[in-house]
């Protein structure tokens, strides 16, 4: 019985993703099939279709599992908050996008918004929301017009660092990061 809670199951979906993986880098996306994924895994395409119905749900549940591997990276120690504050919380966050880079050239290709559907929170309650209070800028509604703004950018940010493969480290892109926010830390500062 194929069922997700199935050991078997979940060895085969692990196997497919980092088959997908290992064609992100030397493949575009657009070029990988599911034949080429089953062809590189050694299984049968019913066992692919048992686990996804294309590769972009396949893309689509790697980024899930990445979203939540991402938002365990947040339980940083007091210390490495302390050393590089305010920049911590982009920290994390660019190191899950440096070490999944082949993934994430291809996710941020075509985005315009925030690359995790949840990633955002920590930078939202502890950037965006903070700062603007700081600010004295109270109305939710004002606040996520400076947090739309921020996404776009850093959005871009990565894709560019990630298609130059990521050469800067993640504290330099952080600066530069916090440095592109100016409406916000000038107003404060």
């Amino acid at each position: 019985m194929n069922t997700k809670n199935n050991k078997r199951f979940r060895d085969m979906d692990k196997k497919l993703k980092a088959t997908m993986l290992e064609l992100l880098e030397t493949t575009d996306f657009e070029k990988i099939t599911v034949k080429s994924i089953c062809e590189t895994a050694h299984v049968n395409r019913s066992t692919f279709y048992a686990h996804y119905s294309d590769v972009y749900e396949i893309m689509e549940q790697m980024e899930e599992h990445l979203n939540e591997e991402l938002l365990e990276s947040y339980t940083g120690s007091p210390q490495e908050k302390d050393s590089v504050f305010p920049m911590w919380p982009f920290i994390p966050f660019l190191r899950h996008i440096k070490k999944h880079a082949c993934f994430y050239r291809t996710a941020l290709k075509q985005r315009r918004d925030f690359p995790l559907k949840q990633g955002y929170e920590p930078m939202w309650n502890q950037i965006i929301k903070p700062k603007c209070i700081a600010a004295g800028i109270t109305s939710e509604s004002e606040m996520l017009y400076y947090f739309v703004y921020f996404q776009a950018g850093f959005t871009m940010v990565l894709r560019r660092w990630v298609d130059t493969g990521c050469h800067e480290s993640e504290e330099v892109v952080a600066r530069i990061i916090e440095n592109c926010i100016p409406a916000i830390w000038n107003t404060i500062q």
